[in-house]
């Protein structure tokens, strides 16, 4: 069963957690230039709040499979506009990847999007990250643009997804 706990990124203790999952996953090397992320660099990503909002509006989560830490997710309200939520990161360890468990973080971050009132969950992937730019079209996904990002290792692909804001509603 996944459970999630919502952490702080400018706590020690949490930092230390998140720094773990981006060393058990390795294979996450998109933005980066290609190599895994060092502590700095993963403190500096969660650090990172975009546009004009507040800390407040970054909702980051540590993601557990029992009492076994696999993940990590980052979820910003009301950007790049208020009617959107963007999926900062999503993160699951290399060894609890293919066992359909990103699927069901991605409901779950549907949930708390509908919950804010957004119609749409917007990310951006690496062009060279064919894996998880499969699984996020696989999931009704769609690519908006392709641009040039500092430290990425191919384009930047901009995703969206609208998301009903009432589930009983077709």
């Amino acid at each position: 069963m996944l459970t999630y706990r919502r952490f702080n990124p400018s706590d020690p203790a949490d930092l230390t957690e998140c720094q773990w999952v981006f060393r058990m996953a390795p294979s996450f090397v998109y933005p980066t230039g290609g190599r895994p992320a060092t502590d700095e660099e993963v403190a500096e990503m969660l650090g990172r709040v975009p546009g004009q909002l507040s800390a407040d509006e970054m909702y980051a989560y540590s993601i557990s499979n029992g009492t076994d830490l696999i993940g990590c997710y980052v979820l910003v309200r009301g950007y790049p506009d208020v009617q959107t939520a963007y999926l900062a990161l999503l993160l699951i360890i290399d060894s609890a990847q293919g066992q359909s468990l990103g699927r069901a973080v991605l409901r779950r971050i549907e949930e708390e999007a509908r919950g804010w009132r957004c119609a749409a969950i917007s990310a951006a992937v690496d062009s060279m990250n064919e894996r998880a730019f499969r699984f996020w079209l696989r999931e009704g996904f769609m690519e908006e643009f392709r641009k040039a990002v500092p430290g990425f290792m191919g384009e930047a692909i901009g995703i969206s997804k609208q998301v009903r804001t009432n589930p009983g509603k077709p």
